[in-house]
């Protein structure tokens, strides 16, 4: 493994272990969808400067291939809805009801996902292996959603708040999967620069019909614009750069493996740094999820 890899991968998990913190402080400031706008309207620009400074840096063949464009506008619009708007709104809403660390657990369903889509349109088979890692990291989550096999409330905001990070670690899987695809004909930098554009698109007139986001943004405290700061130029503008670079080089399913690493940083940041006790059903929980995903990975 190149030192670049590692530092690369070393560099996301930490990022995006932080992000469900700065995610949990920046919602005490602004609506969620509110969060998610202000993260990517503050980020994309940085991207567009980023992209303007280097893009005569690119050799002909690569200019070549980034003015024409080999995938259809619905598959942008794809990336943008997977990767930016549905799972950002989807991840906020669900982290208002549940705490940073099962929020971390459960977006470990990706790889799960990422395995179950490979079976369906990939014609990959189910081995003995992948079936046995499926099961334990549903027993993982089963145990985190029941609190410990307690009796589960269906109407309650905790389980919503469940349902929307399926949601979210759904997209995920659907947007990492399209986005090597892509990347095959494509930059990454102009496929992360336009993902964030529409997305950002989408997300302005949702965050105006649904909630008040100039209250919210007129009020807001250091704290909550210090989030919004490590939402955009840590979180998405870097980590989502240096995702699609490592997407680049390595296996989809491989690199899905960096996200059942992020609960651990993160249990230990929302221990230090919101002062949420860790409880033993969430450390099991997160045990049962983490070895299923690996197991799922190594088969």
């Amino acid at each position: 493994m190149k030192l670049s890899y590692f530092i690369a991968c070393l560099l996301i998990v930490l990022i995006w272990a932080g992000s469900f913190i700065f995610i949990r402080i920046g919602l005490k400031d602004f609506p969620p969808i509110t969060l998610a706008f202000l993260r990517f309207a503050a980020a994309s620009p940085l991207l567009l400067i980023f992209y303007l400074f280097n893009k005569n840096n690119k050799d002909k063949k690569e200019r070549e291939e980034q003015f024409n464009l080999k995938f259809t506008f619905l598959k942008l619009n794809v990336l943008a809805l997977t990767g930016v708007s549905l799972l950002y709104i989807f991840q906020f809403y669900s982290l208002k009801f549940i705490s940073a660390s099962i929020g971390s657990i459960i977006i470990n369903l990706t790889t799960i996902f990422m395995v179950l889509f490979s079976v369906l349109f990939l014609n990959e088979k189910l081995n003995k292996r992948k079936v046995l890692g499926i099961l334990i990291a549903f027993i993982g989550v089963s145990t985190l959603v029941s609190n410990g096999w307690e009796k589960i409330n269906f109407s309650s905001t905790q389980f919503l708040g469940y349902i929307l990070m399926f949601g979210a670690a759904l997209c995920w899987a659907v947007y990492s999967i399209l986005t090597k695809k892509v990347l095959e004909f494509n930059s990454n930098l102009t496929i992360t620069l336009i993902t964030f554009l529409l997305g950002t698109a989408y997300l302005f007139p949702a965050a105006f019909i649904l909630e008040n986001p100039l209250e919210a943004i007129f009020k807001a405290s250091k704290i909550g614009w210090l989030s919004v700061f490590y939402l955009a130029f840590l979180s998405s503008a870097l980590a989502y750069f240096l995702w699609n670079k490592i997407l680049i080089k390595s296996e989809v399913s491989k690199v899905g493996a960096i996200l059942y690493i992020i609960p651990i940083p993160t249990i230990i940041f929302e221990y230090f740094l919101l002062r949420e006790a860790i409880t033993t059903i969430t450390l099991i929980g997160a045990f049962l999820v983490i070895v299923g995903v690996y197991l799922t990975e190594l088969a």
